[in-house]
């Protein structure tokens, strides 16, 4: 997946593993009601959309950047109301991780 976003937004390699690492902490701690219960339309609906056509669903959002339109989709899909932990992905360049594991989130839409 990190390959598919690299080239379809033109992004390195740590920029682009953010978003699928996020993706896995959504289906944690913190972040139980984003996806639904297991077999739901909902789980059903964000599995396709954030995990199987991750790059198409992107694509599909306005925003100049890879980030901004991974915040509009956690609106489109209403994550962060369903969240106890931050979606919205911060702007690449003031994310500071010296760790791959922190994809630089918080839980109020940054301005971008």
């Amino acid at each position: 997946m990190c390959d598919r976003l690299e080239e379809a937004f033109d992004v390195c390699g740590d920029r682009a593993l953010r978003i699928p690492t996020l993706v896995r902490y959504m289906r944690g701690e913190g972040y139980e009601d984003v996806f639904g219960h297991h077999g739901s339309d909902r789980h059903r609906r964000l599995k396709e959309l954030l995990i199987n056509d991750l790059d198409d669903s992107l694509r599909k959002q306005p925003g100049e950047t890879i980030e901004e339109r991974w915040n509009n989709l956690m609106d489109e899909l209403d994550c962060q109301e369903r969240a106890e932990k931050g979606v919205y992905l911060i702007p690449w360049d003031e994310h500071r991780a010296d760790d791959w594991q922190n994809p630089g989130v918080v839980s109020s839409r940054p301005n971008q």
